[in-house]
């Protein structure tokens, strides 16, 4: 299932803006109404602190703070702490697509081209 990373700056920029509402864990797109979002607190990983080796290969992805737990990490802010291993994340959402039951949804290729539409108009970075 696809899963949109939202970083907690631009989260934080689009309800200033009126872009987006929070209910609880659950995000409306005020341009894409008819998807919401259900958000779980996560970090995309940027890079190793001093420029070393990538021990566990997760430069680039995305973990939700149960799957750090999982990891036995250690968060803080925009650094994560897994064994002897210190990475610079970018905190953050995922937000997983929810229907009106509030189960997960599967959003068709239209739908997500809306998503993604709205996602542009609010500015991602």
């Amino acid at each position: 299932m696809p899963r949109l990373f939202v970083a907690q700056s631009a989260l934080d920029r689009w309800m200033g803006a009126g872009g987006i509402s929070l209910e609880a864990d659950v995000m409306r797109l005020s341009a894409a109404p008819s998807v919401n979002f259900y958000v779980n607190p996560a970090v995309y990983f940027v890079a190793v602190d001093g420029g070393g080796q990538d021990p566990l290969d997760i430069l680039g992805a995305v973990k939700t703070s149960h799957e750090l737990a999982q990891m036995g990490a250690d968060h803080y802010e925009s650094s994560v702490l897994i064994g002897e291993t210190a990475y610079s994340v970018v905190p953050g959402f995922v937000g997983v697509p929810i229907g009106a039951d509030g189960s997960e949804a599967q959003l068709d290729g239209g739908t997500w081209g809306a998503v993604a539409h709205a996602v542009e108009s609010l500015g991602y970075t």
